[in-house]
């Protein structure tokens, strides 16, 4: 690989006039500046952009933390990586625990702030997260993607409330009159959707509770629920849910003899995996993880380059997807 040695040896310069000519800083003359410019195309020269970013005291890295490695953060972590690539720089991701934010991210954060990455973006939504980052994006750029707006940081976030309302809506075009909503973990976003939806059309509220986290025990519970709503005098005749609790829906509302959808229609949520291989293939709302990615570095390389150095910080909502399949 040429070195600035190598360019001055070849066209006669001083090693200073070179670095001069390729920085375009500093006095050159134009002759001088062809020169250097045609000499570093013909013997490939490409400058150490880790050694200027050290002279500079920049970095060209950014930091992603996430608070769990499920797949959807995953496809979060690669669109955010590609962003980062095409901007030129590079991506360090670390990892907390959801069930102990303050402890796991506590420990990263010195370790984090030595690194001097250039942005960070968060992947949480604990109270004691979003509050470091409000005290962490008065030094450098941050960006939160989180399961809620917050006002005063820059912030991407599934509009999960406006995906289960537009669900609801969905089920009762197919003429569906008893909806009901099956809770599971963090589910709280996606219930005030289907309350939202069913007292616009005049519909039951039927709330039926399962906020486990175990994905084994949610199927379980799912199973339990579906044979337990088939002995309702008056069933529902649409649940949705979580993906996972679907499974067990599916395969309970089947022991018991019912037909989905004939008799019921279940509508799930996330489009994991696992939706369109179940008996009959899920109806399901799918996250759109990988644009939530794009914007999220969109908006922190906007704060890097300083193209948005001066606007408050904004709160971008990003709409879910219906995935029409079989069991709705």
């Amino acid at each position: 690989m040429a070195t600035l040695k190598d360019i001055a040896m070849a066209t006669g310069l001083s090693m200073n006039t070179v670095s001069r000519a390729i920085r375009g800083s500093g006095y050159v003359s134009s002759r001088t500046a062809e020169l250097v410019r045609k000499t570093v195309k013909e013997l490939d020269y490409h400058p150490n952009r880790a050694a200027q970013d050290l002279r500079r005291r920049r970095s060209r890295q950014i930091t992603v933390v996430a608070e769990s490695y499920d797949y959807l953060h995953i496809e979060k972590l690669a669109a955010i990586k590609e962003y980062a690539a095409k901007c030129g720089y590079t991506m360090g991701v670390h990892f907390t625990s959801e069930d102990y934010p303050q402890s796991t991210f506590s420990a990263l954060l010195p370790d984090i702030l030595e690194q001097n990455p250039a942005g960070l973006i968060l992947i949480a939504s604990s109270p004691f997260i979003i509050g470091k980052a409000r005290e962490l994006r008065k030094k450098l750029p941050c960006v939160m993607i989180t399961f809620n707006g917050v006002p005063d940081i820059d912030c991407v976030y599934i509009d999960r409330t406006g995906g289960v309302y537009d669900a609801v809506h969905y089920l009762y075009k197919k003429g569906r009159r008893r909806i009901a909503f099956c809770e599971t973990f963090r589910s709280k976003n996606r219930l005030l959707g289907y309350q939202r939806a069913v007292r616009e059309l005049g519909l039951p509220e039927l709330i039926l509770s399962g906020t486990m986290k175990s994905l084994p025990e949610i199927r379980r519970e799912g199973a339990r629920i579906a044979k337990e709503l088939a002995a309702w005098e008056n069933p529902p005749d649409a649940v949705q849910t979580s993906d996972y609790m679907a499974s067990g829906l599916l395969a309970g509302f089947a022991e018991a003899g019912i037909r989905v959808p004939e008799d019921v229609s279940v509508l799930g949520f996330d489009d994991r995996e696992l939706a369109g291989m179940l008996n009959p293939p899920l109806t399901t709302l799918a996250q759109p993880s990988a644009k939530v990615g794009r914007i999220s570095a969109r908006m922190l390389f906007e704060r890097i380059s300083g193209e948005r150095k001066e606007t408050e910080p904004e709160n971008i909502p990003v709409p879910m997807r219906l995935v029409i399949r079989d069991s709705a």
